[in-house]
C-alpha cells in the first residue's frame, strides 16, 4: 500500500508540473492577441468620442452662426476653433490648422458670399460642417486598419 501512494503522488506531482508549463504557454499566447484587441477597442472608442466631439463643435458653430451679432465667417470659425481646443487640450495649434475644416453654407450649400453672415435673412438656415483628420489625435497614429481618416459633421441654424 506504501507503494501505491507513494506512487500516485509522484504521478500527480508530474501532471501538476506539466499544467503548469501548458498554462505558461497557453498565456504567452493570449497575451499578445488581448493586448492587440484592448489597443483596437481604445482606438475605436477615441473615434467615437471625436465624432461625438465634433457634432457638439459643429451644433455650438450652428447656434453661433445663427446670432444677429455674429457678422462673418471668421468669427464662427474662431469660435468652433476655440470649442474644438476646450475639448481636445492635448493637441498642438499646429494639429488644428492642418487637421480642422471649418465651412459655412447657406441654404443653397454655397459658401457665404464675402464671409458676412449678413447678406442671410433673418429666418434662412445657416449651415456649419466641421471636418477633422483622426489622424491629428489618434493614439495609434500609423495604424490604418479600420480606414477611419477624416471625421465630419454638419448643424443647421435658422439666422435670428
Amino acid at each position: 500500500m506504501k507503494n501505491y501512494l507513494f506512487s500516485h503522488r509522484r504521478r500527480t506531482l508530474r501532471f501538476k508540473r506539466n499544467r503548469r508549463a501548458a498554462a505558461t504557454v497557453e498565456t504567452a499566447m493570449l497575451i499578445p492577441l488581448l493586448i492587440l484587441v484592448s489597443l483596437g477597442a481604445t482606438d475605436v472608442a477615441q473615434y467615437i468620442n471625436l465624432a461625438q466631439s465634433i457634432t457638439n463643435a459643429a451644433r455650438h458653430g450652428a447656434r453661433f452662426a445663427a446670432k444677429d451679432s455674429t457678422l462673418t465667417v471668421g468669427q464662427v470659425e474662431d469660435e468652433v476653433g476655440r470649442v474644438f481646443a476646450d475639448l481636445f487640450p492635448q493637441c498642438s495649434e499646429e494639429d488644428f490648422q492642418t487637421g480642422l475644416v471649418v465651412s459655412v453654407t447657406d441654404l443653397d450649400g454655397e459658401p457665404v458670399s464675402s464671409g458676412l453672415l449678413d447678406t442671410i435673412d433673418s429666418g434662412d438656415p445657416v449651415c456649419v460642417q466641421l471636418q477633422f483628420d483622426f489622424n491629428a489625435i489618434r493614439w495609434l497614429k500609423g495604424w490604418e486598419y479600420f480606414g477611419f481618416e477624416v471625421v465630419s459633421s454638419e448643424a443647421i441654424g435658422r439666422r435670428e
